[in-house]
């Protein structure tokens, strides 16, 4: 870790692939009217987001 209080490359990624595997779920619990988990996934996902764009911030 970083003395300044930046996260590490690879937080970025795993921000970005978490994404896109929530989203992909969300994706699926639409398609088989699963709606309780597109919506916990499409939570999850927006988080992701949220996270990955601080991190690209911080940098």
């Amino acid at each position: 870790m970083n003395n300044n209080g930046q996260l590490p490359r690879k937080w970025g990624y795993i921000f970005g692939i978490t994404a896109l595997a929530a989203l992909g779920t969300c994706i699926a619990g639409l398609i088989y009217k699963e709606y309780i988990i597109a919506f916990a996934t499409g939570l999850v996902f927006g988080v992701q987001v949220f996270n990955f764009i601080k991190w690209k911030r911080q940098r």
